[in-house]
């Protein structure tokens, strides 16, 4: 994987141990980076990689994608609190935090009409970061789980009108469960 570029040139793999010397934890210390030399800007790595989680931030535009993160995080992360989820086990809620969280994440992506594979907070510039912010204003999950149920049905229905005779005669449910 090349390295990113920022300012004109090559940006430089390091750890967190440079980017935040402050944080001793292994976590964030042996974790790679890339850092521009020339602004400061600096992204961190996919998990045993080096491949770029998405673009160089400097202060600012980190800045805005943390104010992304506050307005969407707290949407996936209260998916287990609401009904019919209140009283799933811990195991189960675990599991229910990751599906909302690619559920807010595709709902997210279908506002701001780009693909799911560009709606990462890491590859947003400052103009997507407030767009991101305005399209997520008063979205709560019992919001984005409606559009996703709606989305599920209007793709079983789609896939229906287009099966062959045998799988049209299955249920929606059999066809595809939610």
């Amino acid at each position: 994987m090349p390295a990113p570029i920022c300012c004109g040139r090559d940006a430089r793999l390091t750890d967190g141990t440079e980017i935040y010397p402050h944080r001793a934890e292994p976590a964030i210390a042996d974790k790679p980076m890339w850092v521009c030399d020339d602004c400061g800007a600096y992204v961190g790595c996919h998990p045993t990689t080096t491949v770029a989680l998405g673009t160089l931030a400097g202060p600012e535009l980190r800045r805005l994608r943390r104010r992304v993160h506050l307005v969407i995080d707290p949407i996936w992360r209260a998916a287990h609190r609401i009904a019919p989820y209140a009283n799933a086990p811990r195991k189960a809620r675990e599991g229910i935090q990751r599906r909302a969280r690619q559920r807010v994440y595709e709902f997210l992506a279908d506002r701001l009409g780009i693909p799911c594979a560009e709606c990462h907070v890491a590859m947003f510039d400052a103009a997507r970061c407030g767009a991101a912010v305005k399209a997520m204003q008063h979205v709560d999950y019992y919001r984005v789980r409606a559009w996703a149920r709606d989305r599920e049905a209007a793709a079983r229905a789609a896939a229906e009108r287009n099966a062959t005779p045998a799988l049209s005669t299955r249920t929606a449910e059999e066809v595809a469960p939610c």
